[in-house]
């Protein structure tokens, strides 16, 4: 085989390759989430009138509270950094730092939870469960957003567990959502379990819920033709 022979074979099968979709930046992307996050927020106030307590004083006098925000803004934030840095290929140190601090401020937040039940008061289950329930569907609907753009870059890079990286995906989104309804609830309901079931395993049960739904979606996604 002559040497112009075989860089003719090498351009045929070039020429014959898909195009390369291209991966936005993590930095642009990370905006974007957040950008749609705050939209979601400030568009859920407007609806409902309820904001975010982070002006109040009784709000930062409550160790437990604050605890369970601090670890539920490191949750999404690692979770939402090692989703998007597993769909980009030589990022792989940086998705673990996300699913390490995720993994441990999990663990805290569910510690504080369980910390708060313990020194709680009982309260029904009825009331107990319709308290928790009403705060898990408000942060899951405030993660729709961020879930879709955070799926939507899945689709766009090259993920090398989609499910994974999908369900860490909704545990970030959810996390986000789980911040801003811990910082509206006055957490009245239900004590301490409310604040363990209602606030601190949000992530943890969006992930578990919703990683094979959005795997779903970023295969479909991925086969799309969005354009170039």
């Amino acid at each position: 085989m002559t040497g112009q022979s075989t860089q003719d074979l090498a351009q045929q099968l070039v020429r014959n390759l898909p195009p390369v979709k291209p991966i936005a930046r993590l930095r642009v992307a990370a905006s974007l989430v957040v950008a749609l996050s705050v939209a979601a927020v400030v568009a859920t106030g407007w609806v409902t009138g309820e904001w975010p307590r982070f002006g109040e004083a009784a709000f930062w006098s409550d160790p437990i509270t604050v605890a369970v925000l601090l670890g539920l803004v490191v949750v999404a934030a690692g979770a939402v950094v090692a989703a998007l840095a597993s769909a980009v290929p030589g990022r792989e140190p940086l998705a673990r730092a996300g699913w390490i601090s995720a993994g441990s401020a999990a663990v805290w937040s569910i510690g504080c939870g369980l910390w708060a039940v313990a020194g709680g008061e009982s309260e029904s289950a009825a009331s107990l469960l319709a308290s928790s329930a009403s705060c898990l569907a408000q942060a899951l609907v405030l993660a729709i957003p961020a879930a879709l753009a955070v799926s939507f870059y899945l689709s766009r890079g090259a993920p090398q567990h989609r499910l994974s990286a999908s369900g860490v995906a909704a545990a970030g989104a959810a996390g986000l959502g789980a911040v801003v309804v811990h910082a509206t609830c006055i957490c009245s309901a239900g004590g301490g379990f409310h604040l363990l079931l209602g606030h601190c395993l949000t992530p943890i049960v969006a992930g578990l819920l919703f990683a094979l739904p959005l795997a779903g979606l970023v295969r479909r996604w991925s086969l799309a033709d969005f354009g170039p």
